[in-house]
């Protein structure tokens, strides 16, 4: 579910995040990086925490941004000497705020319910770490100011459909794999229409 969807609860940001979470035992515990300490304390302190560890991390809405884009690589090729695609990608501001009140929030909860809070890591993950990538081809009624229609099929082409994650023109904190299933039923059966009716 969504986090900070209040207004009177934004610090500095638009839309919201959700948290994930996760525990267990693991042979090589990931609560390690996140334990301070060096030498037989640092080995100690792991092993007290490898069986009862628990972790939370945010996923936030990533806003659609016009220095955001992909083109065509001027000096890559792949193996038949087609140019390749190049990703112009950074976070901007709101997501930057995002990751820092995630981060605090998270803090704020565990210690809240009487848990040690080991490590807060407060850093932006690597564009493309969620593998969920959205955008690049908006859908839209406007072949202006869109690509796609609500079919997902293109205004320019007419036999080309795109039935993917490139259609979202914003890449919200819950996870796309549903609607772009959805999205894609809605284009196939709408494609295998226009097919029986020779529009295709």
């Amino acid at each position: 579910a969504r986090f900070r969807n209040l207004e009177d609860k934004q610090p500095g940001f638009i839309r919201g995040y959700g948290f994930e979470g996760g525990s267990g035992f693991s042979i090589f515990p990931d609560s390690a990086w996140d334990t301070p300490g060096f030498g037989g304390q640092f080995k100690k302190s792991v092993r007290e925490h490898a069986g009862a560890f628990i972790s939370m991390g945010g996923f936030g809405e990533v806003l659609a941004r016009y220095e955001n884009h992909m083109d065509l690589d001027p000096e890559v090729k792949d193996s038949w000497g087609i140019p390749v695609l190049r990703f112009n990608y950074q976070f901007g501001d709101n997501e930057k705020k995002m990751c820092e009140d995630m981060a605090n929030a998270g803090k704020e909860m565990f210690e809240a319910a009487g848990i040690e809070v080991v490590g807060v890591d407060k850093n932006i993950l690597t564009e493309g770490w969620s593998i969920h990538e959205l955008g690049t081809a908006r859908m839209g009624t406007d072949p202006k100011t869109s690509v796609l229609n609500q079919f997902q099929q293109s205004h320019d082409v007419k036999n080309l459909f795109v039935v993917d994650g490139s259609s979202h023109v914003s890449a919200s904190c819950q996870n796309p794999t549903w609607t772009i299933m959805a999205l894609a039923w809605r284009s196939c059966e709408h494609l295998a229409d226009e097919f029986k009716r020779g529009n295709l």
